[in-house]
């Protein structure tokens, strides 16, 4: 196999060097992921560092026919939705998120690219349908092919849930029961982070005990919402797991067991994910994949979560904090 491809970061370009790309079979990159609380632990920019990561590992899992491409790495996207409803989360609505992101994909289309992947590790429903509409309506507006990667893996990685036991549940040193109700700051994005970037992540996380949201539940004697969490389950299913997880976030900044956590363990889920994103991508650039099958099995729902009127219906029924709606 050639040598993996290296990004070009595109605030380092110079106009003579930009003008020598050629932008047709550029591949231009970008994070699109929040800033929010990730426990006592992590960094609140966690989901941008892990998405920017996911992306640039990536490139090592690319097929071959794929590598002589250019790829190109814009600066990171804070605007996003449904962060965590605690002091440093940076809050955006759904429409803002869609905007920003019609926006950059019309510019880049305008200019000649034909090629944008959006990637993320932010997994709200509404955040990545957000950036899946986006991608959508500048695909088919302008005939290029603008992807949310995260909603693409959806499907493909297990049948459409945002929890990742069946993928990752076999790395030495993980449990599958270890990966229940993982969903933030916990075992996965603490382990990532001790790979990436262990000088930002309080050691204290070794002392952290396994928080979930069904945890809380049963402490509180509230039921647990039907259905598995993370897949696009009935809509009162949906509303009752949302509301369950709203709740538990006002309180709790993580849901998982970080202390398991290791940056050994982080390299391999790292690895893991990348290399599927990589050949899902090299298919994506190569036809197989058609603009159908970009979709997560969300994208019915989309109406649902990302129109105005629906944002604002759920806001009050949810009794989202004001900050992060």
């Amino acid at each position: 196999m050639s040598e993996t491809p290296t990004w070009i970061r595109w605030e380092t370009l110079s106009k003579r060097q930009f003008d020598a790309i050629d932008r047709k079979n550029a591949v231009v990159f970008v994070t699109c992921s929040p800033l929010e609380v990730h426990g006592p632990h992590l960094p609140l920019g966690a989901d941008v560092l892990e998405g920017e990561a996911l992306a640039e590992r990536t490139l090592r899992f690319l097929p071959e026919a794929q590598r002589g491409r250019t790829f190109l790495k814009l600066p990171f996207v804070y605007a996003a939705c449904d962060g965590v409803p605690q002091p440093g989360t940076i809050a955006f609505r759904p429409a803002t998120t869609i905007r920003v992101l019609e926006d950059l994909g019309r510019s880049l289309a305008a200019q000649g690219f034909q090629n944008v992947m959006v990637s993320n590790f932010h997994g709200s429903p509404r955040h990545f349908l957000a950036i899946e509409t986006a991608c959508d309506r500048v695909s088919r507006e302008r005939g290029i092919r603008m992807v949310s990667v995260f909603s693409l893996m959806l499907s493909r990685l297990n049948g459409g849930g945002s929890e990742l036991g069946e993928v990752l549940g076999h790395i030495p040193g993980v449990r599958k029961a270890d990966l229940d109700g993982d969903t933030h700051a916990g075992l996965v994005e603490t382990s990532q982070l001790l790979a990436l970037h262990p000088e930002w992540v309080d050691p204290d996380y070794k002392s952290l005990p396994r928080r979930t949201v069904d945890i809380w539940l049963d402490e509180t004697g509230r039921a647990k919402p039907p259905g598995e969490r993370g897949k696009p389950e009935s809509i009162l299913r949906m509303v009752a797991g949302f509301k369950a997880g709203i709740h538990y976030f006002s309180g709790d900044t993580y849901s998982g067991a970080p202390a398991g956590a290791s940056a050994e363990i982080g390299e391999q889920m790292l690895d893991t994910l990348a290399s599927r994103t990589g050949a899902a991508i090299g298919e994506v650039l190569d036809g197989t994949l058609t603009h159908e099958q970009w979709h997560s099995p969300f994208w019915k729902l989309r109406f649902i979560f990302v129109n105005p009127v629906a944002v604002r219906f759920f806001n009050w029924v949810m009794n989202v904090p004001r900050t992060v709606s």
